[in-house]
């Protein structure tokens, strides 16, 4: 099944449906409109059943649970992979469903379906669940079986299924947070909630989409050639890259699919437009590699600094993500320039 980032911060009730008509051995699904309280829900008489939690690799601040063993209670089930900035977005807005409804009959279910291979670690996934304060129940789908049993396509993504195993909302990525809570709220009985305000959505038409730096699904700056498997290539320096969108390297690189490794000293440039730029990176050796950044060939000034970088760079160690600007225009290119030794691991930039 193919798999997909989601990169807008809503959808409406169309995108449910359309995912929905995925689902395995489904073949009269309802559709859950876009509203408020009850008009959020799938009808009763149209819910399907939930599939169940399988094909797992274990679980963290949880023993194992089922679909089955969850009957009479509101359940969650949540999506999502530790590299996926869209994804750790979401995280406040689940600790809030978490503290506002946990003793009111809602369980939390995260499935964790990875992206890349070094999130199918179970200590790669547990150190992120205790770096975002990750509470719930985490369900360790490092062969997507889960996600596959769901039809689904999209990190994240959240199904509600009712007090009788079925399938009672639909919502995929980011945003309408008010209806998923309205929709919680409505299963529960709940009377009087008032949803947490919903953040404005900004304006991302004009942002640097998703960018992957492997062969398998990416593409370098200004026709610049990925090598054979696991053979270095020389990269030469021709300054700042011409093509914007796309990532340039420069020194000695190995195409790994997945993610680019530096062999030598080198930079990492990108033309980019967002108000948020992550990394997706890490350590090749065992041994954290320090890296320096500029934007606009100048230092980072403190309050353009996201919260992984210092005034000195960032140490890159363990596989994640690693915010490293906030505040910027986004609406102006601006030229991130990265200075890495030898050794560091390169997969993706995500931008907010």
């Amino acid at each position: 099944m193919s798999r997909y980032r989601w990169t807008l911060t809503a959808v409406v009730g169309v995108v449910a449906f359309a995912v929905l008509l995925t689902w395995v051995g489904r073949s009269s699904p309802p559709s859950a409109a876009s509203g408020t309280g009850n008009a959020a829900l799938i009808p009763v008489d149209q819910r399907m059943a939930a599939a169940e939690f399988t094909g797992l690799d274990g679980w963290l601040n949880s023993k194992p649970l089922t679909i089955n063993g969850l009957r009479g209670k509101v359940v969650l089930v949540d999506f999502w992979t530790f590299s996926c900035v869209n994804c750790v977005r979401t995280i406040p807005h689940l600790q809030h469903l978490e503290q506002t409804y946990g003793n009111r009959g809602l369980v939390i279910v995260g499935v964790h379906s990875p992206e890349f291979d070094f999130e199918k670690q179970q200590s790669n996934v547990a150190a992120a669940v205790h770096r975002f304060r990750v509470t719930w129940p985490v369900a360790l789908d490092s062969e997507m079986n889960t996600w596959t049993a769901y039809g689904n396509q999209y990190w994240p993504a959240e199904y509600l299924v009712d007090q009788s195993g079925r399938v009672a909302y639909i919502h995929d990525g980011e945003g309408d947070y008010q209806i998923t809570e309205s929709a919680i709220a409505a299963l529960l009985g709940v009377t009087g909630a008032s949803p947490t305000p919903a953040p404005p959505t900004p304006d991302i038409s004009t942002q640097t989409p998703e960018l992957y730096a492997g062969s398998e699904r990416g593409q370098l700056a200004d026709g610049q050639p990925y090598g054979q498997s696991g053979q270095p290539v020389s990269y030469p320096d021709p300054g700042a890259p011409h093509q914007a969108d796309r990532i340039q390297v420069t020194g000695t690189w190995a195409d790994h699919g997945q993610y680019l490794v530096s062999t030598t000293p080198g930079h990492i440039r990108l033309n980019f437009s967002a108000r948020d730029v992550y990394l997706v990176a890490g350590q090749n050796s065992g041994s954290p590699v320090h890296v320096t950044i500029t934007v606009d060939r100048a230092p980072v000034a403190a309050g353009r600094r996201g919260p992984d970088l210092t005034e000195s760079g960032i140490d890159i160690g363990r596989q994640q993500l690693y915010h490293l600007l906030t505040g910027e225009d986004g609406s102006s290119r601006q030229l991130i320039d990265i200075a890495v030794p030898a050794g560091m691991r390169l997969y993706t930039f995500t931008f907010g």
